[in-house]
């Protein structure tokens, strides 16, 4: 059975038939002659807390796995000891860790353990330094803390921020200590 909805709230009226069954989702535009359309509900997930939020956050940074090549390890471990003090050539990390491999292989041996590549891992392994950096202090500028992670220009180091953690740095450190001094 179709039912007729009109649609009042657009700038023009426009005349539907909802099909009256168990699916809202279900509806003809009998307007332009288009046959069913159907629309997905977005999912909204109300998030509980801020530790939820966080929680949900640090799991988007890549956690090594146990069975990982140990020549991917050993640039992850070099990696994440030294964020941001040395540049994007993988070949250059391969020679200061003795790897006797070229940069191109190196790459190719990463991503197969580590399911990432090389600058992605790089990238979110400087950010997760500068998130725990903006954790613990708050006197400290962004600036200062985005060169200590490696990124020459602050813009590019708080649109790379925001794309990983959906917050600028500046809201992330103001979030972080609003918790901690609720807590």
């Amino acid at each position: 059975m179709l039912k007729e909805f009109i649609d009042m709230h657009s700038d023009t009226t426009r005349r539907y038939l909802v099909k009256e069954n168990n699916d809202p989702n279900l509806i003809n535009n009998s307007d332009h002659g288009e046959g069913l359309m159907i629309y997905g509900r977005p999912v909204i997930q109300a998030l509980d807390s801020v530790d939820h939020f966080f929680d949900r956050l640090s799991r988007r940074i890549l956690h090594i796995s146990s069975n990982a090549d140990w020549r991917a390890r050993k640039i992850t471990d070099f990696i994440d000891s030294r964020p941001g003090q040395f540049g994007w050539n993988l070949a250059d990390v391969c020679k200061q860790l003795r790897l006797p491999m070229s940069g191109r292989q190196a790459r190719r041996v990463f991503r197969r353990a580590m399911r990432i590549g090389f600058k992605e891992y790089l990238k979110n392994s400087r950010l997760a330094f500068a998130a725990e950096q903006l954790k613990a202090t708050t006197t400290v500028p962004i600036k200062a803390i985005a060169a200590d992670a490696g990124y020459q220009r602050t813009a590019e180091f708080a649109r790379s921020f925001k794309k990983l953690f959906l917050l600028r740095p500046t809201e992330y450190r103001k979030l972080w200590h609003r918790k901690e001094s609720t807590a």
